[in-house]
């Protein structure tokens, strides 16, 4: 397996005031306060796991409340400084996951963060539309 990561204006080694200025500076959105969402930061072995919670989080670091519907679990690599995004698995298994990667040597991190207008919604037009048709009444009856 292997994780694909971001760089950051960070280098490691990452400790949690540095976590904490990753978060704030790539992992947070103007409107989280507003929300009610607070970023949560648990340290593991290799990195450490962000995910955003709404409300208070629990006085008791292991008692997680569950991310934010449609959020993602992030790793903050403790070496380098780089972000992974996660699907909202639990954080355990995010951190067991990705530490194993690393041992693996399974740790790729990109150039550069991707560009959020090269992201944007394609223009299809009906050429291109029809070049992508797929009619399946014609699959099922060749079967």
């Amino acid at each position: 397996m292997y994780v694909h990561a971001y760089p950051t204006d960070v280098s490691g080694p990452v400790d949690l005031d540095l976590a904490r200025r990753i978060v704030d500076r790539h992992l947070s959105e103007p409107g989280d306060r507003a929300a009610g969402i607070t970023r949560v930061i648990t340290e593991f072995d290799t990195g450490f796991t962000v995910i955003g919670v709404r409300g208070t989080p629990a006085a008791d670091p292991r008692v997680l409340p569950p991310p934010t519907v449609g959020g993602s679990v992030y790793v903050i690599d403790k070496d380098t400084g780089a972000v992974s995004f996660w699907p909202t698995y639990p954080v355990t298994l995010v951190a067991e996951s990705y530490s194993a990667t690393v041992r693996a040597g399974g740790l790729i991190i990109a150039d550069r963060w991707p560009d959020p207008r090269a992201i944007a919604e394609p223009a299809y037009d009906a050429a291109t539309a029809a070049e992508i048709f797929i009619d399946y009444g014609l699959l099922q009856d060749n079967r």
